[in-house]
């Protein structure tokens, strides 16, 4: 696993800039409106990216120089939004680049493992992922110094350099398959992404909602610190705990998500303050969707064997686009009263849930 080692230390760096900017910008202005812009221009920029990077891939041999260049441009965002009046264009192009990351490191796996290894080895790589999310939260927790990411992205820069092999891959691309796959997906596409916008609710909603109950900056670092640490197990064991289940656990976590928007809904609009116990169903929510992701696309990937990148990117794209329209609506909600955001959120998992029915009845032909 060395040549994905780098990666650890560039979702370590991505970490800290995607949390840091964010709270650091609704504490100075206190505006939801900004919050939800920037973090909607981030996921706007973040699915371009998905799908781009995805497209270029399957298209291309070249898989080196895209190893290099991502922690290369690491460096110099961290720079436009820590120490420039560029916040914005930096968290903005930090969506896009960072969406190379997912399918560049996959498609490495696909290639660079024996066909039998790469369950194990996809589990691997999301517990070097998690590890690296885990050290860019506590970080930020601690110390919020532009040179800390700096040296993260630069230590992923020579790792790459040093481990991740000098080869050529293969030419992926079937347009013909392609254009297929998507047709027979589209059902599932929209699920997923109607998923990922209530989740980008709860998400971005988290920071008011903190904040309307005078909770401390460290908490929300922290929230996310324990988060990664208890994905780290979930990612582990999902594979074993979802096995001849997929279904189950797919509609489980959507139903406990929906109750768990019901419930910030009501504890946000009778404005009960449960104090630091607010990362508790912070957690719980977030903790879910290793169950979620292992389930759903060990059925929509269970036959595909070409265009895994485009499709790995489509899916992508959709999720970014998705959460930028879940940001986007936050962005419309009062600061006075944020639990309707928290009430739109339980509409949207709902529908996911309906859409993923109607597509494995139709689709996968599986009577539920």
């Amino acid at each position: 696993m060395k040549y994905f080692v780098g990666q650890t230390f560039i979702i370590a760096g991505l970490t800290m800039l995607s949390l840091l900017y964010p709270i650091s910008l609704y504490q100075n202005t206190h505006s939801m409106v900004l919050l939800g812009l920037s973090i909607t221009l981030n996921n706007i920029a973040n699915g371009i990216g998905s799908y781009i990077w995805g497209v270029i891939i399957d298209k291309s041999k070249e898989r080196y120089s895209f190893f290099i260049l991502l922690p290369s441009v690491g460096m110099i965002i961290s720079y436009l939004i820590l120490k420039t009046s560029l916040g914005v264009i930096g968290y903005t192009i930090l969506g896009f680049f960072s969406a190379l990351d997912g399918p560049l490191y996959s498609v490495l796996l696909l290639e660079q493992l024996e066909a039998e290894k790469t369950v194990l080895g996809n589990v691997r790589l999301s517990q070097l992922s998690l590890a690296g999310n885990i050290i860019g939260s506590l970080l930020g927790a601690l110390i919020s110094d532009f040179r800390i990411m700096l040296i993260l992205f630069l230590v992923a820069l020579v790792l790459n350099i040093i481990f991740v092999p000098r080869y050529k891959g293969e030419i992926r691309e079937d347009k013909k398959e392609k254009s297929k796959a998507i047709k027979d997906l589209y059902e599932a596409l929209i699920s997923f992404s109607m998923f990922n916008l209530s989740a980008e609710i709860f998400y971005v909603t988290y920071i008011p909602t903190l904040t309307l109950f005078r909770i401390p900056k460290y908490i929300y670092f922290l929230s996310y610190t324990f988060l990664y640490i208890i994905n780290e197990f979930m990612y582990n064991k999902s594979v074993k705990i979802i096995k001849g289940n997929e279904i189950y656990y797919s509609f489980l976590v959507m139903s406990l998500r929906g109750i768990i928007m019901i419930f910030m809904s009501l504890i946000t609009f009778l404005k009960i303050n449960i104090s630091d116990s607010i990362f508790i169903p912070f957690i719980t929510f977030g903790s879910l969707y290793p169950l979620y992701s292992t389930s759903f696309f060990s059925l929509i990937f269970k036959n595909l064997q070409k265009n895994r990148g485009a499709i790995l990117g489509i899916f992508n794209a959709g999720e970014s686009f998705a959460s930028a329209g879940g940001s986007a609506l936050t962005a419309l909600v009062s600061n006075n009263n944020i639990s309707q955001a928290y009430f739109m959120g339980f509409f949207g998992f709902s529908l996911s849930f309906f859409l993923w029915l109607d597509f494995l009845n139709k689709r996968l032909n599986i009577k539920i």
